[in-house]
């Protein structure tokens, strides 16, 4: 099932999307200011004679632009001309900005709701083994005397096509398969599973023992449906990050089946409080977008030492959201924040990153919480006393 140590890593890779675009609206801004200030060729007046004024108006609303983007409240009195030139080019960055950020959080929770589908689409593989195998055999005619079609007893895949909640499930999420599909697991069955000493054993039991037929299946989906190059291949194809997805869709597969009798058969679901996980990572992710400033002096304030230029972006988007998490969610204990980002920086920062993320959210978060910018709550209390 999708737990929160998956959460923190899709809202880190959104986040690292957003601020790369973010970077890129940034740059764009003052690109605009550039051309707001270019000399007006229709006018009767020389291009060298115009360009020292506007030079002059474009530095000056960079700086207000630059202190736009710091949160700096403006002091000096500008020409209106480039104040006015500076709220522009700002305003366009803030509606491109919150339009991206939008983009990214619902691109976030569609990819993680689609991994339920990726299941239901397992689901449905299983479903056809029985018409597989009939093809399988009728394709073989006299060369081989196995029986593939016997597959068809097996008292699982007979009850599937009967399973109510799983025949509504697939009309729900529109789980079919293609031509393609359909000749790729026919491929699988000939090149892994026919060959299977332990498959072809079964077959003549097919459907004799209930508790053999289960295990059977959870053979196939182990060995083949989610293990095979082939099915391995084409999941990669659909899904880029399968090699995240892939072990909740083995998860929910796996523990469909895990039953002793048919009708403990049930789909399972996402996650067990699949709605409270979702408010946790869509919340992680609009704070760190909206108290981007904030997080980063505090990040900045712990690492005056350091070369800011030479800082891992990975790194400083994973401080950000670390500290976000500590002050956002009163439940969640600090130390369990902390190990959380420093296993998200093993995996995509630095080889050097888990300890240092571990030594700077440390710091950090002693500061914050003598400060009552961090309070706990519940279970969150558990490690303060520590602080």
């Amino acid at each position: 099932m999708v737990n929160r140590r998956l959460l923190r890593v899709k809202a880190f890779q959104q986040m690292y999307a957003y601020w790369t675009q973010e970077r890129a609206q940034y740059q764009l801004a003052f690109d605009g200011l550039t051309a707001i200030f270019q000399p007006d060729l229709s006018l009767m007046i020389a291009k060298e004679d115009q360009t020292p004024r506007l030079e002059g108006l474009r530095k000056l609303a960079e700086i207000q632009l630059t202190e736009f983007f710091q949160g700096v409240p403006t002091e000096e009195t500008i020409p209106a001309e480039a104040l006015e030139a500076a709220k522009s080019v700002h305003r366009i960055y803030q509606n491109n900005v919150a339009k991206i950020a939008k983009e990214l959080k619902s691109t976030m929770v569609v990819e993680v709701e689609s991994i339920f589908k990726q299941y239901l689409k397992m689901l449905y593989f299983i479903q056809a083994l029985p018409m597989i195998g009939q093809w399988d055999e009728q394709r073989r005619l006299l060369e081989n005397p196995i029986k593939t079609s016997v597959i068809s007893k097996n008292k699982v895949l007979a009850i599937m096509p009967k399973w109510r909640d799983l025949q509504q499930a697939f009309a729900d999420y529109n789980i079919g398969w293609s031509e393609d599909e359909e000749n790729m697991l026919k491929k699988v069955f000939i090149e892994g599973i026919l060959p299977d000493e332990a498959f072809v054993s079964y077959l003549p039991t097919a459907g004799k023992d209930v508790i053999a037929d289960i295990e059977m299946i959870k053979y196939i989906l182990k060995n083949y449906l989610l293990k095979h190059p082939i099915m391995a291949e084409y999941f990669e194809e659909k899904d880029l990050n399968w090699h995240l997805n892939k072990d909740v869709v083995k998860s929910l597969a796996t523990k469909t089946f895990k039953v002793e009798a048919l009708e403990d058969l049930q789909i399972q679901p996402l996650g067990l409080q699949w709605e409270d996980d979702k408010k946790f990572f869509e919340d992680l992710f609009d704070y760190c977008v909206k108290e981007d400033l904030q997080l980063t002096q505090w990040v900045n304030d712990q690492t005056k030492n350091w070369d800011t230029e030479r800082l891992a972006t990975t790194d400083l988007i994973i401080l950000k959201m670390a500290v976000a998490e500590m002050i956002q969610f009163p439940s969640i204990p600090v130390k369990v924040s902390i190990n959380e980002f420093i296993e998200v920086a093993k995996n995509y920062s630095t080889p050097k990153s888990g300890s240092f993320i571990n030594g700077i959210l440390d710091v950090i978060s002693i500061r914050l919480i003598s400060e009552k910018i961090i309070q706990k709550s519940g279970r969150g209390l558990i490690d303060i006393a520590s602080k």
